[in-house]
């Protein structure tokens, strides 16, 4: 009794967190990360969807901490990391030292005819995954259109720490 009881609960979790479109995400290392707005035909109501999902609409397999998902804005924009910050580097045999580099560089693509002014937040990650401090960004571009743009270390002692960028959140700012 206990037994059918418990695969029944495990059962109806499982049924409310698929309706729900309940989603979890990974991301591993690398220079580069991307985020994507989602289209505004999503299903907005309960039951089933008819919807047309894309593989990278789910997290994929890879080394990393996985969280939830945060939700973008419909439709808004892509924005991918160009560079991430790079720590101090010395003097070696050969090679020049480096100052330290405390800002990322960002290339938004507007999906929206109209100028739009979106807020970006970009965190910036360690080895492990964990955040190691975390930015964001008014930027206003024309419809349809690229633009680069940059984003500083709110704590820029902690470069060193600091493994890839990652774009967390993107959002129409109203």
């Amino acid at each position: 009794m206990v037994r059918t009881r418990l695969k029944l609960a495990v059962t109806l979790t499982v049924v409310v967190l698929a309706l729900t479109g309940f989603q979890t995400g990974s991301h591993s290392g690398g220079g580069k990360s991307r985020s994507r707005g989602h289209s505004s035909h999503h299903d907005s109501g309960g039951g089933c969807s008819s919807d047309e999902k894309r593989n990278d609409d789910y997290g994929g397999s890879g080394s990393g901490t996985t969280a939830p998902t945060p939700t973008p804005s419909p439709a808004s924009a892509e924005v991918v990391v160009v560079d991430c910050v790079k720590p101090e580097t010395k003097k070696l045999k050969g090679k020049p030292a480096r100052r330290a580099d405390t800002t990322a560089t960002l290339e938004i693509t507007s999906k929206v005819w109209d100028t739009t002014t979106f807020r970006v937040t970009l965190e910036f990650k360690s080895a492990s995954g964990s955040a190691v401090d975390s930015a964001e960004t008014l930027v206003t571009v024309d419809g349809r259109a690229k633009k680069r743009f940059e984003i500083a270390m709110k704590k820029p002692k902690t470069v060193g720490q600091v493994r890839n960028c990652w774009v967390y959140d993107v959002r129409v700012e109203r």
